[in-house]
C-alpha cells in the first residue's frame, strides 16, 4: 500500500542483495541536494534503517491505497530518520556493461523532471 515501509531485493544471480544507502553522496551528487549513494547490501536493513523505503504511489486505479504494476512511486530511505528520495543522478561512470545512471538518495523529492519518478514492473 502507498506509504507502507519496503525492502527491494536484487534477483541478479538469484541474490543481488538488497537495495540499501551507503556512504555519504559523491561532492558531484551533494551539489544538486545528494544525501547518501546506494548499493546493495547482504542484509535487509545493513545500519538501522539504511534498507528499509517507504513506498509512496502518486496514484492508482482503482484509488484503493493500493500499489499496482504500472504505478509510478518515490521511494524514500528512512537512514537516520531522513534518508532521503530514491533518484539518479548523473551517468554511472566506468561501467562498460550497459550501465545508465547512478543512483543516490536526495533530499528533494523529485529536484528535476523525474529523476525520482520509478515505475513498478513485475519481476
Amino acid at each position: 500500500m502507498s506509504g507502507d515501509l519496503i525492502h527491494l531485493r536484487n534477483l541478479y544471480a538469484g541474490d543481488g542483495g538488497y537495495l540499501d544507502t551507503a556512504n555519504h553522496a559523491s561532492t558531484v551528487q551533494k551539489s544538486a541536494g545528494g544525501k547518501y549513494d546506494v548499493a546493495t547490501a547482504e542484509s535487509n536493513n545493513r545500519i538501522s534503517g539504511s534498507g528499509q523505503w517507504r513506498i509512496f504511489a502518486q496514484t492508482s486505479t482503482p484509488g484503493d491505497q493500493n500499489v499496482r504494476a504500472g504505478d509510478i512511486v518515490h521511494l524514500w530511505n528512512t537512514y537516520d530518520g531522513n534518508g532521503g528520495f530514491l533518484e539518479t543522478n548523473q551517468h554511472a561512470d566506468g561501467d562498460t556493461q550497459g550501465g545508465k545512471l547512478d543512483v543516490c538518495t536526495n533530499a528533494y523529492y523529485n529536484r528535476a523532471s523525474s529523476v525520482a519518478d520509478w515505475r513498478i514492473h513485475k519481476a
